[in-house]
């Protein structure tokens, strides 16, 4: 079995970062382990700016501080393997991987940083079903389909927006010519639509309606229409519109630590973390892992710090 200082499972911007921290900390034998076929995550469809400013001290697009850790990866001696799975973990520290080239693999870690990150997950975004229609996508999609794969899904969208990447999208597929119908605002603990928010999509002419809510949705296979109703006034209006955008939750990719008993937040679902280290000795965690249900609200997450602790962890009981 092949023996690794540090494995860093997930080639998210936070393994990206985490990688390169240990790397840059002494540590000589890093594996990051991607399921994707490219390193980065989800801050690739990011073309906006806002990433970075904790490394660059100025804010980036996120293809352009993806490319700028990457470059910064590469002049170190890292191993990366992509499109592989991970699929097993043991409490000594023993990865079980699969890919198509070498099938199933163990590998064993001295450290091991997970970076697995948060995944939609659609926990009834409106209350109505949703699977008979096609035209009905998560903004997490939206933002992939737009920015990585070049296309619109829908040219007269309607988008329930209760976090501030819904309105991002919004203005994206705006100035990519959609007719955006109207945007439904859901403020929660986690987002309010306030002057920061208002601002991404001022001067874009983009119908709002506040404390908005889907109440029917028309169409025989795709979606035609919805009716909408107001909150504070009980009026209902219908919008034509040829797709559906919803904001939905995030959860952690955290299947792995349960299975060892690694102690999760109740609230967040997050594993709990002390200087970023688990339950298990040696075994950290960053990024959108460790915020859970929260990872949204969080600004120019990275893995740095969790790359340090884990350095150390390194040089203390086996350098």
């Amino acid at each position: 079995m092949i023996q690794y200082d540090l494995i860093v499972v997930g080639g998210g911007i936070s393994g990206m970062t985490a990688a390169l921290s240990a790397l840059e900390n002494g540590v000589k034998n890093v594996i990051i382990i991607e399921r994707e076929d490219s390193l980065g995550g989800v801050v690739n469809q990011c073309i906006h700016s806002g990433f970075g400013s904790s490394i660059l001290n100025v804010e980036v697009t996120g293809p352009e501080y993806v490319n700028f850790i990457r470059n910064r990866l590469l002049n170190h001696e890292v191993y990366i393997k992509l499109e592989t799975e991970v699929i097993d973990l043991s409490k000594d520290k023993v990865i079980t991987y699969v890919n198509s080239l070498e099938g199933v693999t163990e590998i064993k870690g001295s450290s091991i940083i997970f970076a697995t990150g948060c995944r939609e997950k659609f926990t009834g975004s409106i209350n109505i079903a949703t699977n008979t229609y096609t035209g009905i996508n998560s903004i997490g999609n939206a933002h992939r389909v737009v920015n990585l794969e070049g296309y619109l899904l829908g040219k007269e969208p309607v988008i329930v927006a209760s976090n501030k990447w819904a309105l991002i999208v919004a203005r994206r597929l705006y100035i990519e010519g959609a007719d955006i119908k109207g945007i439904l605002i859901k403020e929660n603990e986690n987002f309010i639509f306030d002057d920061e928010n208002k601002d991404i999509i001022e001067g874009f002419n983009i119908p709002v309606y506040i404390d908005s809510k889907v109440i029917e949705i028309f169409g025989d296979e795709r979606v035609t229409g919805v009716k909408i109703g107001s909150l504070m006034d009980k009026k209902e209006i219908i919008l034509g519109c040829d797709s559906l955008l919803l904001s939905v939750e995030y959860f952690p990719e955290n299947s792995l630590l349960k299975n060892v008993k690694v102690e999760m937040d109740k609230e967040t679902l997050a594993p709990i973390v002390n200087e970023y280290e688990t339950g298990i000795k040696g075994v950290f965690a960053c990024g959108n892992l460790i915020y859970g249900t929260k990872a949204l609200t969080q600004k120019d997450i990275n893995g740095g710090e969790a790359g340090k602790r884990a350095a150390e962890y390194i040089r203390n009981y086996y350098y």
